[in-house]
């Protein structure tokens, strides 16, 4: 039975995506947030303006209200994640690593697969406890330290894709396993009783 790996290779192309982002170039994070929050607003402004011009604009006036609000807070969110990026990273960090040692506890893989996992975990764990009670105290040293963590998700990631594809490769369904059974030939089989 061939097993579907897409699930680790999209989760590994994200993870590498955000981690280089996220460590090296801080600021296209930021003004990508600001696109993000500056096209919701226009698109909430709009929602309002044309409520404003029919006949039961008051309708649709609560939610382009809203949208706009939603806009601002999504352009001052690297403000907030600047300020408390450490508790934020350490409370996900601590999410994953608690979710990667459930996986290796309850998940039936092979022993080296399983053991990786569970160190993984482990690690992250580790970390997330640091980063919740920042030693630190430096936003940059723990943004860049945030970002080598989600390059060795991915990494991770990509390793267990890789297992999964020599499993597929390894097992060809069109193939019996015989081994541990012996063809007797009649003749033979009778002269031993």
């Amino acid at each position: 039975m061939k097993i579907d790996n897409s699930n680790y290779i999209f989760k590994g192309i994200m993870l590498t995506v955000c981690g280089v982002l996220f460590a090296f170039f801080p600021g296209v994070l930021s003004w990508i947030l600001y696109i993000i929050g500056g096209i919701i607003i226009v698109g909430s402004a709009f929602t309002v303006l044309g409520g404003l011009g029919s006949g039961d604009g008051t309708s649709l006036l609560p939610g382009g209200i809203v949208g706009v609000l939603i806009g601002l807070f999504i352009m001052y969110l690297p403000k907030i994640i600047e300020v408390q990026i450490s508790l934020i990273a350490g409370i996900v960090i601590a999410i994953v690593a608690i979710t990667q040692i459930i996986k290796a506890l309850s998940k039936d893989f092979t022993k080296g697969l399983k053991l990786l996992q569970l160190i993984f975990g482990i690690l992250l764990l580790i970390c997330s406890i640091f980063l919740i009670f920042n030693p630190f105290k430096g936003g940059h040293i723990i943004r860049i330290i945030i970002g080598i963590v989600m390059l060795l998700f991915a990494a991770f990631n990509y390793y267990v894709a890789y297992v999964i594809n020599q499993r597929n490769s390894a097992s060809n369904p069109d193939i019996i396993d015989v081994t541990g059974y012996t063809a007797h030939d009649n003749d033979d089989h009778r002269r031993i009783q």
